[in-house]
């Protein structure tokens, strides 16, 4: 009886010594929270497809309020440089300013043009210096990468009559964007990504008082897609 006392007793002692019974739990603690090392989605010598449904906003119009959508396509030289192609469409619905513009009641003619633009086309190099990775809750690992992006472009306007005449018009004109951007990484093929794009107007006009005049306008955008990525790519160094 004694003998079994004293075994209970030894027992129950090393049961409440630190970290008995603890192997299995650590064990399974290191194996959830994982060491992640070098980029496990590499985009070089890959392409990437990125669908914008509806997800471009405009930022900064006062009269029009751009929301629309296109496609970009481009190729990774490297995991750090990319060339872009990028087409958007985008509906100019009338903000509540245009009621406000003091000429407003002889129509929407009266209303300045610049930034009435629903077609913007660009090809952009872009420079993704960062690239990271987040740990979520101890169970997921998050990549992400951060890029910068300049280029030139075409502008395209909506149909509107000639300042000076009945004559209509797409008022094409020549631009450049600069922004910058973000993809956070599900895999290898999906990414969301995530911009914002300045496009700088070179070739728009002005309506004021009748006359058209020469200016220089800013389309500031907001893009948020869903990235696809082809082809294997080249292998990491």
């Amino acid at each position: 009886m004694k003998k079994f006392t004293f075994l209970a007793f030894l027992v129950a002692l090393a049961w409440a010594s630190p970290g008995f019974g603890q192997g299995e739990e650590t064990k399974a603690l290191k194996d959830r929270i994982k060491s992640v090392t070098g980029r496990s989605y590499l985009k070089s010598g890959r392409l990437e497809l990125t669908l914008l449904p509806m997800t471009s906003i405009s930022l900064n119009d006062a009269f029009y309020q751009k929301l629309g959508g296109g496609l970009s396509f481009g190729y990774h030289f490297s995991d750090a440089f990319a060339l872009h192609l990028i087409v958007t469409y985008s509906l100019n619905l009338g903000t509540s300013n245009a009621t406000y513009h003091p000429t407003s009641g002889e129509g929407e003619a009266s209303i300045p043009y610049a930034g009435k633009r629903n077609i913007l086309a660009s090809v952009d190099f872009s420079w993704a210096p960062v690239y990271g990775k987040i740990s979520v809750a101890g169970e997921w690992i998050l990549h992400f990468d951060t890029y910068l992006l300049a280029g030139l472009g075409m502008i395209g306007g909506d149909i509107q009559k000639d300042v000076a005449s009945t004559k209509t018009s797409l008022n094409p004109g020549f631009g450049a964007d600069f922004g910058l951007g973000f993809r956070l990484f599900f895999n290898r093929t999906f990414a969301l990504r995530a911009e914002l794009r300045d496009y700088m107007i070179f070739s728009d006009k002005v309506s004021v008082n009748g006359k058209a005049r020469s200016d220089v306008q800013n389309q500031l955008l907001f893009n948020l897609g869903l990235s696809i990525f082809f082809l294997d790519g080249d292998a990491e160094e």
